[in-house]
């Protein structure tokens, strides 16, 4: 358990850090300046496209560690006979 807090804690930390030196690097190579908030949307777009692609990853693979991508039904013409009841 601490070793894998660790890891989230690093990975979080790391992620951070690398935000705020693209951050800079790209401060010192234009002469466009960018405002507080612009700044803070910047790192917000980041972090939760990060979270996002994240959180997509993990569902697909719990998916697909607990046998759900098996149990589809690919049964076309039961699906269009049920559709054209209604």
């Amino acid at each position: 358990m601490k070793n894998t807090l660790f890891i989230i804690i690093l990975a979080i930390s790391t992620v951070i850090l690398i935000t705020i030196f693209a951050i800079n690097l790209w401060l010192q190579m234009s002469d466009i300046t960018i405002s507080n908030n612009g700044k803070i949307a910047i790192f917000g777009g980041a972090f939760f496209t990060i979270l996002l692609g994240s959180g997509l990853m993990s569902l697909a693979y719990f998916s697909s560690k607990n046998g759900f991508d098996e149990q589809v039904d690919h049964d076309l013409d039961n699906l269009l006979e049920k559709l054209k009841d209604r």
